[in-house]
């Protein structure tokens, strides 16, 4: 599949049109698609209608339109990021990203004071083989040590499956066949912030103004980001990368960082950190600017507060934006492990537990 997103000429809404399906024959005109390289068709057509609550005649016009797919017709197979890309882009208000992503930015709609309050976690997260077989020769992982004192936070409990798993500043690490698990509770904490250079608040005003949209992509294919972003989108490492370099070309301290989103349906996250005129190193995260279009009613200051501010949301690794938070390898090669992340609020400072969603 080719990476331009020049699309497939969409019919009109005319009588062989099903009911409904203008808004996501809109969307697939333009839909970035996951070029070639990067594709997994791996999601069944039961699978798509699930996600994305459109029905058969619909989803039967997306692809008599051009979105891409495997398989027979009635048998077609899908690729998950563009059924979520698509899904956020049609304005349906029914299929399971647009709802999910709504219910999990709600906090964006609060008052200031609750991005920057203490807050107690809950968390868990089990590695396992990706292989049907199961782990093969010297199986071994690496998982990114959660490191919130960086954001003015702490742990405040680890434990780790195998016991005696190693822990350092940047990787949990274990051998074994059974799998790497780690489970805790954390404090984070939030700091506002301004961007005072006017050239760092121009910089990250141009790149704001380029109009580009969020969209949900493989990580390898983030680190190209001169070749994503150009094509209007721009995922959390690509904006990441890109802005680090231009801050970089003007004469700032600049770095990328790895880490999570607490309370997020993809908890993995990158944003850039800049050393302002003051001395200061601050986050610059236009991505949660773009994150908040989806929110239902964000507070109207919440786009500045990501420019500049650290969030109670956020949970930083020792990462570069580049890197994967998880890694195995067995029987000589690297894998992808699977990942189960569970995120609950604790009781803590800030009130009472709370679910929130999780990866």
């Amino acid at each position: 599949m080719r990476l331009d997103t020049s699309r497939t000429p969409v019919a009109g809404a005319d009588a062989g049109t099903p009911a409904g399906a203008g808004g996501w024959l809109a969307a697939l005109e333009q839909l970035f698609t996951i070029p070639a390289e990067y594709r997994e068709e791996v999601v069944s057509r039961e699978g798509a209608l699930e996600m994305l609550r459109c029905g058969d005649g619909v989803l039967d016009a997306l692809v008599a339109a051009g979105l891409p797919c495997g398989g027979p017709p009635g048998a077609e197979l899908f690729d998950r990021y563009d059924l979520f890309n698509l899904a956020l882009a049609s304005g349906s208000g029914a299929s399971v990203p647009e709802r999910s992503i709504e219910f999990a930015l709600r906090w964006m709609n609060g008052e200031e004071d609750s991005w920057f309050q203490p807050l107690e976690w809950r968390f868990s997260v089990e590695l396992a083989c990706p292989r049907p077989e199961g782990c093969g020769d010297d199986p071994r992982w690496r998982l990114a040590t959660p490191r919130p004192e960086d954001f003015d936070g702490a742990v405040l409990m680890l434990e780790t499956s195998p016991a005696d798993a190693g822990r350092g500043p940047e990787w949990i690490t274990a051998g074994g066949a059974t799998g790497l698990g780690v489970r805790g509770r954390l404090r984070t904490r939030g700091r506002p912030g301004t961007l005072r250079s006017p050239v760092i608040r121009d910089i990250v005003e141009d790149f704001m103004a380029a109009g580009r949209t969020w969209a949900r992509m493989p990580e390898a294919l983030q680190c190209e980001d001169e070749r994503v972003l150009a094509h209007g989108v721009a995922p959390c490492i690509s904006a990441s990368l890109h802005l680090e370099r231009l801050l970089r070309a003007a004469g700032f301290e600049s770095v990328t960082r790895r880490g999570w989103i607490l309370g997020m349906l993809d908890l993995a996250h990158a944003w850039v950190e800049v050393v302002d005129e003051d001395g200061v190193r601050k986050p610059i995260d236009p991505i949660f600017v773009l994150l908040s279009g989806y929110a239902r009613a964000p507070h109207p200051r919440f786009a500045e507060a990501c420019l500049g501010s650290r969030l109670n949301r956020l949970l930083a690794t020792g990462l570069p934006a580049g890197s994967l938070l998880a890694y195995h390898s067995c029987g000589g090669d690297e894998h992808v492990p699977v990942r189960r992340t569970v995120i609950r609020r604790a009781a803590g400072p800030s009130g009472p537990a709370g679910a929130v969603p999780t990866s």
